[in-house]
């Protein structure tokens, strides 16, 4: 204790009124004046390059999606072959089915000013729709439908085995994007996205099937192509509308041959 008192008095007559240093103030380095010339550099520089690389990503997207395809006047540029089937719908008005070429899987289909429509469900419902037609045997078979929709999970559909086995296509006006999907028991797997594609009101779909995979066309711009399963071509096609949306197809024409 006396010692302890000793030590206590010496520190007091030493620290007068100032504080007691603390022992990690030894430790402590002075701060620095501001930062280091190289780091804020070395900052800046990331910053710009960052800057860089999103500008230029933002600039092929727009120039992408800007680039309208207009299948009206720009048709796909690929060889058609020999026209074996052509539906122009220049009938009277009635129900799609009444044509022995056409099935009517799902939804409420008629003809309608020259064209095959989806009606919608007087419910308001989203019910899809799908009608399909029959592909003959053939090593290369071209497939070709005017669409008249602004409505998401418009296009169509391939191979078509049952309601939980089959391929859909689907153009997707508002996510400027097209995708590919295998229908299942387990629900829709996506294979395949194409885009970023800008897609118009009224635009031409081309499918060529050939060399075990489809190609995918929107006017005259090649999206891209999937494999067929097993390698085999399909023996029918379908219009689609996936959500029930209103849609209109036209000038449906089957090609084979010409490859």
């Amino acid at each position: 204790m006396a010692a302890e008192a000793g030590v206590a008095d010496a520190a007091a007559e030493s620290g007068g009124d100032g504080p007691i240093p603390s022992p990690d103030n030894a430790s402590r380095r002075p701060p620095l004046l501001g930062r280091s010339p190289l780091r804020v550099i070395f900052r800046v520089a990331q910053v710009t390059l960052l800057l860089w690389a999103g500008g230029v990503l933002v600039e092929r997207y727009i120039s992408t999606s800007d680039d309208v395809v207009q299948s009206s006047g720009d048709p796909a540029d690929l060889v058609q072959g020999d026209e074996v089937f052509s539906d122009g719908f220049d009938r009277s008005d009635g129900p799609l089915g009444a044509s022995d070429d056409w099935d009517v899987v799902a939804g409420n289909w008629v003809v309608s000013s020259a064209r095959a429509e989806l009606v919608p469900d007087p419910s308001g419902s989203l019910t899809p729709g799908l009608a399909t037609a029959a592909l003959p045997d053939a090593d290369r078979i071209v497939v070709q439908v005017t669409v008249d929709s602004r409505s998401d999970s418009v296009g169509l559909v391939y191979a078509y085995k049952g309601p939980d086995d089959f391929y859909r296509i689907s153009f997707n006006p508002s996510f400027a994007a097209v995708g590919v999907e295998k229908i299942g028991a387990d629900g829709a797997q996506t294979i395949e996205r194409f885009g970023p594609v800008s897609i118009p009101e009224t635009y031409e779909i081309s499918l060529e099937f050939a060399q075990d995979e489809v190609q995918i066309w929107v006017g005259n711009v090649t999206l891209g192509q999937v494999t067929l399963e097993n390698g085999e071509l399909p023996d029918n096609f379908g219009l689609s509308s996936a959500a029930g949306s209103p849609a209109a197809f036209d000038d449906v024409k089957v090609f084979v041959g010409g490859g």
